[in-house]
């Protein structure tokens, strides 16, 4: 199964995930199963194995995941754009049977923008996961921007609500989403088409978690990258009505409030030999 996750901005989508991804990395028939398959490879002759995971759950962003009267949990890390099967160009992932793969922020490994450039050895991948037994969630802001070839293999699920509720302290203590969810491509898009108005195309749910799942991962994870690049950088800042009385200060004028696209922005992609 591939299901993506998809809301506007700051409804608790990657919350949402995160504990999808919490109540595997406890599950304890699908963890057997992992260990088992993982163990018949080994005595099979896959010699490198040296360590069968805890749990299933894979992610490209950190989490820890907590139940009462258990230790803490962490997810294995991976990086989505190496995932896929063993090709010349990029070291892929060994990824074991019966994996969940949690992908926040999909449309960056998955741009649609791409898909002329997306690789055969990845496709295929997706095309062939439930070969072993993986699941594959992602969200993102809007499914239009995933990969056409993946939207066509995948579920989609649309956070239409999140509450909240606070304990005493003044700390969320369970959270409930309003879902839709629908089945596959063909429905998401006469959802799409129809404005999101034509309910035949989903069937709506509630999920609740009664603990703090904002508490298992950073929310706030993507905030450093604004500011890479600059940390030995002043404010650039420009006055609102600069004074333009000669033909030096106009180009000065526009040089600081240049808006053009910037040289290089594009990079085209070298060709192959």
């Amino acid at each position: 199964m591939i299901n993506i996750i998809f809301a506007p901005p700051r409804t608790g989508k990657t919350c949402y995930m995160t504990h999808i991804a919490n109540t595997y990395a406890f599950d304890r028939t699908r963890n057997s199963i992992m260990a088992h398959e993982l163990a018949n490879k080994i005595n099979s002759g896959f010699d490198n194995i040296k360590t069968i995971p805890q749990h299933c759950v894979s992610a490209n962003y950190d989490m820890v995941f907590r139940k009462f009267r258990y230790s803490p949990r962490y997810n294995r890390r991976i990086n989505p754009y190496k995932l896929g099967f063993a090709n010349p160009f990029v070291e892929t992932h060994f990824n074991f049977p019966f994996e969940v793969i949690c992908i926040t922020e999909a449309q960056k490994y998955l741009n649609s923008r791409m898909s002329s450039y997306y690789p055969d050895w990845q496709s295929r991948f997706y095309e062939q996961h439930g070969h072993n037994n993986l699941d594959i969630f992602m969200d993102t802001q809007r499914p239009m921007l995933i990969d056409k070839n993946i939207r066509e293999l995948s579920k989609f699920t649309e956070i239409v609500k999140l509450d909240i509720k606070y304990n005493d302290f003044g700390k969320p203590c369970e959270l409930t989403w309003e879902l839709r969810h629908i089945d596959n491509s063909s429905l998401f898009d006469i959802y799409m088409e129809s404005g999101k108005k034509d309910k035949s195309c989903y069937t709506t749910g509630f999920v609740c978690a009664d603990y703090n799942v904002f508490e298992c991962y950073d929310s706030q994870s993507c905030k450093p990258k604004f500011y890479m690049g600059h940390f030995d950088d002043d404010i650039d800042y420009t006055k609102a009505e600069p004074v333009i009385q000669t033909k030096e200060g106009y180009l000065q004028y526009l040089l600081e409030n240049d808006d053009e696209l910037p040289e290089n922005f594009y990079q085209q992609k070298r060709r192959s030999a």
